[in-house]
Protein backbone atom coordinates (compact mmCIF):
# COMPACT_ATOMS: atom_id res chain seq x y z
CA UNK A 1 0.00 0.00 0.00
CA UNK A 2 1.67 3.71 -0.63
CA UNK A 3 1.73 6.19 1.53
CA UNK A 4 -0.54 9.49 1.85
CA UNK A 5 2.08 11.59 0.72
CA UNK A 6 3.14 9.36 -2.59
CA UNK A 7 -0.72 9.20 -3.61
CA UNK A 8 -1.05 12.58 -3.38
CA UNK A 9 1.97 13.27 -5.33
CA UNK A 10 1.02 10.80 -7.97
CA UNK A 11 -2.74 12.88 -8.40
CA UNK A 12 -1.03 16.14 -8.62
CA UNK A 13 1.38 14.50 -11.50
CA UNK A 14 -1.48 12.84 -13.16
CA UNK A 15 -3.67 16.45 -12.92
CA UNK A 16 -0.44 17.98 -14.66
CA UNK A 17 -0.40 15.10 -17.58
CA UNK A 18 -3.92 15.43 -18.23
CA UNK A 19 -3.41 19.47 -18.33
CA UNK A 20 -0.52 19.37 -20.22
CA UNK A 21 -2.32 16.56 -22.58
CA UNK A 22 -5.34 18.70 -22.93
CA UNK A 23 -3.77 21.73 -24.07
CA UNK A 24 -0.97 19.39 -26.25
CA UNK A 25 -4.65 18.05 -27.90
CA UNK A 26 -6.48 21.95 -28.34
CA UNK A 27 -8.96 21.44 -25.92
CA UNK A 28 -7.79 23.90 -23.57
CA UNK A 29 -6.27 27.47 -24.85
CA UNK A 30 -3.90 29.08 -22.26
CA UNK A 31 -3.05 32.05 -22.38
CA UNK A 32 -0.98 33.81 -19.41
CA UNK A 33 -2.06 36.83 -18.37
CA UNK A 34 0.45 39.46 -18.43
CA UNK A 35 -0.63 43.08 -16.49
CA UNK A 36 0.30 45.55 -19.29
CA UNK A 37 3.02 48.46 -18.37
CA UNK A 38 1.29 51.93 -19.34
CA UNK A 39 4.09 54.21 -20.94
CA UNK A 40 3.56 57.47 -20.27
CA UNK A 41 3.07 59.86 -23.36
CA UNK A 42 5.90 62.20 -24.41
CA UNK A 43 4.12 65.68 -24.68
CA UNK A 44 7.34 68.08 -25.05
CA UNK A 45 10.67 66.54 -27.01
CA UNK A 46 13.47 67.89 -27.97
CA UNK A 47 16.71 66.85 -30.40
CA UNK A 48 20.24 67.76 -30.31
CA UNK A 49 22.79 66.63 -32.78
CA UNK A 50 25.73 66.27 -30.65
CA UNK A 51 27.86 66.82 -33.86
CA UNK A 52 27.22 69.89 -33.99
CA UNK A 53 27.41 70.71 -30.86
CA UNK A 54 31.32 68.93 -30.92
CA UNK A 55 32.67 71.63 -33.78
CA UNK A 56 30.49 74.39 -32.95
CA UNK A 57 31.06 74.90 -28.96
CA UNK A 58 34.51 76.73 -28.76
CA UNK A 59 35.29 73.77 -26.52
CA UNK A 60 34.96 71.58 -29.46
CA UNK A 61 36.65 73.52 -31.93
CA UNK A 62 39.80 74.39 -29.61
CA UNK A 63 39.80 70.26 -28.93
CA UNK A 64 39.78 70.08 -32.74
CA UNK A 65 42.76 71.95 -33.38
CA UNK A 66 44.76 70.40 -30.69
CA UNK A 67 43.97 67.06 -32.18
CA UNK A 68 44.67 68.20 -35.28
CA UNK A 69 48.02 69.78 -34.31
CA UNK A 70 49.05 66.21 -32.48
CA UNK A 71 48.38 64.47 -35.15
CA UNK A 72 50.47 66.63 -37.34
CA UNK A 73 53.26 65.85 -35.02
CA UNK A 74 53.13 62.42 -35.19
CA UNK A 75 52.51 62.16 -38.72
CA UNK A 76 55.96 64.02 -39.10
CA UNK A 77 57.37 61.47 -36.84
CA UNK A 78 56.53 58.61 -39.28
CA UNK A 79 57.09 60.68 -42.23
CA UNK A 80 60.69 61.44 -40.76
CA UNK A 81 61.22 57.25 -39.89
CA UNK A 82 59.82 56.23 -43.54
CA UNK A 83 62.15 58.99 -45.11
CA UNK A 84 65.40 57.35 -43.08
CA UNK A 85 63.71 53.87 -44.28
CA UNK A 86 63.18 54.62 -47.82
CA UNK A 87 67.23 56.10 -48.27
CA UNK A 88 68.54 52.44 -46.42
CA UNK A 89 66.77 50.89 -49.18
CA UNK A 90 67.95 52.93 -51.97
CA UNK A 91 71.46 52.46 -50.80
CA UNK A 92 70.67 47.99 -51.18
CA UNK A 93 71.72 48.48 -54.55
CA UNK A 94 75.12 49.19 -53.95
CA UNK A 95 75.76 46.24 -51.58
CA UNK A 96 76.32 42.26 -51.96
CA UNK A 97 76.88 39.71 -49.91
CA UNK A 98 77.04 39.59 -46.08
CA UNK A 99 76.12 43.23 -46.04
CA UNK A 100 73.43 43.08 -48.05
CA UNK A 101 71.84 40.37 -45.75
CA UNK A 102 73.01 42.62 -42.71
CA UNK A 103 71.19 46.01 -44.57
CA UNK A 104 68.45 44.06 -45.36
CA UNK A 105 67.61 42.52 -41.89
CA UNK A 106 68.46 45.90 -40.31
CA UNK A 107 66.14 47.48 -42.66
CA UNK A 108 63.39 44.81 -41.94
CA UNK A 109 63.60 45.67 -38.67
CA UNK A 110 63.70 49.37 -38.98
CA UNK A 111 60.35 48.64 -41.02
CA UNK A 112 58.52 46.69 -38.10
CA UNK A 113 59.67 49.81 -36.02
CA UNK A 114 57.76 52.21 -38.18
CA UNK A 115 54.72 50.16 -38.26
CA UNK A 116 54.53 49.57 -34.11
CA UNK A 117 54.73 53.30 -34.36
CA UNK A 118 52.14 54.11 -36.66
CA UNK A 119 50.06 51.58 -34.70
CA UNK A 120 51.16 53.27 -31.63
CA UNK A 121 50.17 56.89 -32.60
CA UNK A 122 47.05 55.91 -34.00
CA UNK A 123 46.05 54.43 -30.86
CA UNK A 124 47.23 57.79 -29.05
CA UNK A 125 45.28 59.86 -31.61
CA UNK A 126 41.83 57.04 -31.10
CA UNK A 127 42.34 57.71 -27.09
CA UNK A 128 42.36 61.40 -27.32
CA UNK A 129 39.33 61.86 -29.62
CA UNK A 130 37.23 59.45 -27.65
CA UNK A 131 38.15 61.00 -24.43
CA UNK A 132 37.07 64.46 -25.62
CA UNK A 133 33.74 62.51 -27.18
CA UNK A 134 33.13 61.55 -23.50
CA UNK A 135 34.09 64.84 -21.96
CA UNK A 136 32.16 66.62 -23.85
CA UNK A 137 28.97 64.23 -24.21
CA UNK A 138 29.17 64.13 -20.03
CA UNK A 139 29.24 68.01 -19.99
CA UNK A 140 26.42 68.20 -22.58
CA UNK A 141 24.35 65.84 -21.15
CA UNK A 142 24.29 68.29 -17.38
CA UNK A 143 23.64 71.19 -19.88
CA UNK A 144 20.75 69.21 -21.71
CA UNK A 145 19.74 67.76 -18.45
CA UNK A 146 19.33 71.00 -16.87
CA UNK A 147 17.90 72.37 -19.77
CA UNK A 148 15.45 70.05 -20.43
CA UNK A 149 13.50 70.73 -16.58
CA UNK A 150 13.97 74.16 -16.97
CA UNK A 151 11.78 73.91 -20.59
CA UNK A 152 9.98 71.31 -19.50
CA UNK A 153 10.83 68.67 -21.70
CA UNK A 154 9.73 65.20 -21.28
CA UNK A 155 12.29 63.48 -23.43
CA UNK A 156 15.43 64.91 -25.28
CA UNK A 157 17.02 62.62 -28.24
CA UNK A 158 20.41 62.39 -30.15
CA UNK A 159 19.45 63.55 -33.55
CA UNK A 160 21.97 61.47 -36.13
CA UNK A 161 20.94 60.57 -39.18
CA UNK A 162 21.20 57.14 -38.58
CA UNK A 163 18.48 57.22 -35.34
CA UNK A 164 16.25 59.91 -36.38
CA UNK A 165 14.66 60.01 -40.24
CA UNK A 166 12.10 62.87 -39.62
CA UNK A 167 12.10 65.46 -37.26
CA UNK A 168 9.53 68.56 -37.30
CA UNK A 169 10.68 72.20 -37.00
CA UNK A 170 11.39 73.70 -34.10
CA UNK A 171 12.22 70.57 -32.25
CA UNK A 172 16.25 70.31 -31.96
CA UNK A 173 17.40 72.85 -29.59
CA UNK A 174 21.36 72.44 -30.78
CA UNK A 175 21.90 76.39 -30.72
CA UNK A 176 20.92 76.97 -27.59
CA UNK A 177 23.18 73.82 -26.19
CA UNK A 178 25.49 74.79 -28.20
CA UNK A 179 25.54 78.61 -26.36
CA UNK A 180 25.00 77.30 -23.01
CA UNK A 181 28.10 74.75 -23.49
CA UNK A 182 30.22 77.96 -24.43
CA UNK A 183 29.16 80.25 -21.67
CA UNK A 184 29.44 77.16 -18.81
CA UNK A 185 32.99 75.84 -20.26
CA UNK A 186 34.32 78.68 -22.53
Amino acid sequence: MKSPAVRTAFRGLSRAFALAALVAVGGISYTPTVAAAEVPAARKIAMVDMQRVINETKAGIRARKELEASGKTKQEKVDKKRTKLEADAAKLDGLSGQRLAQAQEQLQKDSMELQSMVMTLEQELGDQHNKLLEKMYKNSQEIVGKMAKDKGFDLVLVRDAMTVIYAKEGLDITADVVKAYDSKHP
